[in-house]
């Protein structure tokens, strides 16, 4: 392993600690915008492991190293990363699994661990998309949680639907102000870096 690649395996562990130390796990129990915020570190420092296992596994070369990038390679990285991780995530944030996971010791930590699986395996797939798709997932990654964002805002702003009951409404308008800003630049950039990417420009 180069030194390159072991930082993706230390910065990983380092986001991981961040997001499910105790104070973080204190903070995201009274905060919606800090529990979206860590679940945010926490997947992607599982990403960073996950692509630090993939470049360890094709460095092994032994049949279950073989067999999971083989599957990985035959799908283009899509099966882990978009099936298996994209599954996970979205599964959490369905409103009662979501609510569950604030209130319920034993549902966060299946929570938190689904979410690190759900990290390692869409790391595993990065590495095998290709160029434009991986701009193609960050895009839609970005995009989608404008999109979540601006439902939410209009939901809770307008309607006082709170999706998310376990937290007070104000706190879902704060949290998707924060996820539009946050999603608004980057959901852009790629979506011109998707057409650059496939060569249209």
């Amino acid at each position: 392993m180069t030194p390159e690649e072991k930082r993706y395996l230390i910065f990983g562990f380092v986001l991981i600690i961040a997001s499910i130390n105790p104070l973080s796990l204190m903070l995201a129990n009274q905060l919606e915008i800090a529990r979206f915020s860590f679940d945010m570190l926490l997947v992607w420092g599982a990403g960073l492991i996950g692509v630090y296992l993939a470049k360890l596994m094709y460095s092994k070369g032994d049949e279950i190293s073989k067999s999971i990038l083989s599957l990985n390679y035959k799908t283009k990285g899509v099966l882990y990363s978009w099936g298996i991780g994209g599954a996970l995530l979205t599964l959490w944030y369905l409103p009662n699994f979501f609510d569950l996971s604030v209130i319920s010791t034993e549902f966060r930590v299946l929570q938190i661990l689904s979410f690190i699986i759900a990290g390692i395996f869409g790391g595993i797939g990065w590495d095998a998309l290709g160029k434009a798709m991986r701009s193609f997932t960050l895009f839609s990654m970005f995009s989608m949680m404008a999109a979540v964002a601006e439902l939410f805002l209009e939901m809770a702003g307008y309607y006082s639907v709170n999706y998310y009951p376990v937290y007070p409404t104000y706190q879902l308008v704060q949290t998707s102000y924060m996820l539009f800003v946050m999603a608004a630049v980057p959901s852009t950039y790629y979506m011109v870096k998707v057409l650059k990417d496939l060569g249209l420009f």
